[in-house]
């Protein structure tokens, strides 16, 4: 069974996710504390990180920065931004050009389909009953 971190300040979202991926097939852990998720995604070495980018204590960004010092993990950036986000501003733009066209990190805009969040998962890890790739 494959695992899931997801780390967002919207409990609803996190409920959401918990209910449907774990639905699907996927082993699911939520939480809305970035530094829990981050102590998470060491122990539980998981298959794929759920990462809001706004967040009150630690920007998904900062998240993102620790988990790729940590050891390469797909990561699907959930975000309430609107798409012209990521070419309206320099950081994002240049973390899409530089760190997150590697085929491992993906976005998704809320709201969104349970379809949609179906289809980013298994883009990045594949359905809940294949075998991991470590």
């Amino acid at each position: 069974m494959k695992t899931i971190v997801a780390i967002d300040d919207e409990r609803a979202i996190l409920e959401c996710y918990q209910q449907t991926l774990a639905a699907a097939g996927y082993e699911v852990h939520v939480t809305s504390e970035a530094e829990t998720g981050l102590r998470w995604i060491r122990e539980k070495q998981p298959d794929l990180v759920l990462l809001d980018i706004r967040m009150p204590q630690k920007d998904g960004f900062d998240v993102y920065a620790e988990l790729r010092r940590a050891r390469k993990i797909p990561v699907l950036f959930i975000t309430a931004y609107p798409k012209s986000f990521t070419s309206d501003s320099e950081r994002v733009a240049s973390l899409w050009e530089n760190e997150f066209a590697d085929g491992d990190t993906d976005i998704l805009y809320k709201p969104f389909s349970l379809d949609a969040l179906y289809a980013k998962v298994a883009g990045l890890i594949g359905g809940a009953d294949e075998a991991p790739e470590r």
